[in-house]
């Protein structure tokens, strides 16, 4: 996987332990940064503990980067991203400030880079005659003499030759 990759799992990574430590660390002061509600000890303690989970998640598919790993990575960053869109833009039940603004702000720009970073763009096929690819020069012609060898394998209707009555003698 690419080196950019990499650094994104690593920076999310270390931003979800951030996260995670302040949550038990100081979770009433916390508490406050991301929420406008009451503070609630057993949310606060499970929003930390999700955020270790991420991390841990982030940090195994920085160091194993195969393709499930960070598209699972991405998905995760997408919806945490929805999630933290709705709950301040839309409920308002999430203060907009500094911290929570510029952490899903990172949040979805480094989705969107493990998205694009995976997403292999495939064209698509061409509708018509030639959509399908045709075999090359040389298999056609192992075919051919295949069908041609081979008794009983020509279609229907077609006369059935030997290799040797394929060629005509020239008077």
């Amino acid at each position: 996987m690419k080196a950019h990759v990499k650094l994104s799992l690593y920076i999310v990574a270390a931003v979800s332990v951030l996260w995670g430590v302040a949550l038990f660390m100081n979770p009433r002061a916390v508490h406050g940064v991301l929420s406008g509600g009451p503070y609630d000890p057993a949310a606060t303690g499970l929003v930390g503990a999700a955020m270790f989970a991420y991390a841990l998640l982030f940090f195994i598919a920085a160091l194993n980067p195969l393709k499930p790993l960070v598209n699972a990575s991405a998905v995760a960053l997408g919806f945490f991203t929805l999630v933290a869109v709705f709950l301040m833009f839309l409920s308002a039940a999430m203060p907009r400030n500094l911290w929570t603004f510029f952490s899903t702000l990172l949040y979805l720009s480094i989705g969107l880079i493990l998205f694009f970073s995976t997403f292999e763009f495939r064209p698509t096929p061409a509708i018509g005659r030639y959509s399908v690819s045709r075999p090359s020069k040389a298999r056609r012609k192992v075919a051919q003499k295949r069908r041609l060898t081979v008794p009983g394998s020509a279609g229907t209707g077609r006369r059935k030759t030997t290799r040797a009555g394929t060629k005509k003698k020239r008077r």
